[in-house]
């Protein structure tokens, strides 16, 4: 499924692709800035002033606060969808386990719902929770197993249903958890243009500041750019857990049906 926003595909990419097609011309747009504003406003800049100093330093403290609350966010964001997504297997397997309890017609209609739901998970649901989206037929699997559940005989017990439906609400409350991880479009919109207009700032207030040597200044002006652009690229990959190099793996649910049949 194709991104369906810039925010999104940034964080599609690998960190090779965004070096070429977004770190390298940011450095150079900073680097040929910083040039030709020196040549048009060659006598308006001065090394002495400190003006231009302090308002970056200021514009730069403010941009690395948001920054940073961004990649905290988008770490923290990231590690508890991994921890979600495990306990959702997890509890798959727990509900696997427990449907023999309920008798052989039973426990045959969970196990098959719960390895066709894991498999739908794995290779449809994946690739469509990059955009936040969900796969139909995994909650088709989940009335199936819902259905078997309520269909247990009552031989099996009152108390056994009732522990097999307590596990299928906690594998619900998972899934809602997992696919409520990926940013809604529009506020994912409103955080790459934050984090756009901070890093143009960053960029932008370089050109206008003076220092002794234009060598170490166009040093300086390459790596604060490359700096700020590699962590926009790196909130993007930790904001969508699900797709790009920096990602969380389906391979625990297609384990199950090795599982299964171990």
């Amino acid at each position: 499924m194709a991104p369906t926003t810039f925010l999104n595909w940034l964080g599609s990419i690998s960190f090779d692709v965004a070096l070429i097609l977004i770190v390298l011309p940011t450095v150079l747009i900073a680097i040929v800035g910083t040039l030709v504003v020196r040549t048009v406003f060659t006598g308006l800049l001065t090394s002495a002033s400190a003006v231009g100093p302090s308002k970056n330093q200021v514009a730069a403290e403010i941009y690395a606060v948001i920054l940073g609350f961004i990649i905290v966010y988008g770490f923290t964001e990231f590690n508890d969808a991994k921890q979600n997504m495990l306990q959702e297997v997890a509890t798959l397997g727990r509900l696997m386990s427990q449907a023999s309890l309920a008798g052989e017609e039973t426990s045959n209609s969970i196990h098959k719902a719960v390895l066709g739901y894991s498999e739908t998970v794995a290779v449809k649901e994946w690739p469509l929770m990059a955009n936040g989206g969900e796969s139909p037929e995994a909650t088709a699997w989940l009335n199936k197993m819902d259905q078997a559940i309520l269909k247990t005989s009552d031989s099996a017990g009152a108390l056994i249903k009732i522990r097999l439906a307590g596990l299928l609400d906690e594998i619900v409350a998972r899934r809602v958890d997992r696919l409520a991880v990926a940013p809604d479009p529009l506020l994912s919109n409103i955080i790459f243009q934050l984090l756009l207009v901070g890093a143009g700032l960053a960029i932008v207030m370089g050109w206008f500041l003076k220092g002794p040597s234009i060598f170490v200044h166009l040093v300086l002006v390459a790596l604060v750019s490359s700096s700020v652009i590699s962590m926009m690229v790196l909130s993007a990959q930790l904001l969508y857990p699900f797709s790009g190099p920096v990602s969380i793996s389906p391979d625990p649910f297609l384990a199950l049906k090795a599982v299964s049949a171990g």
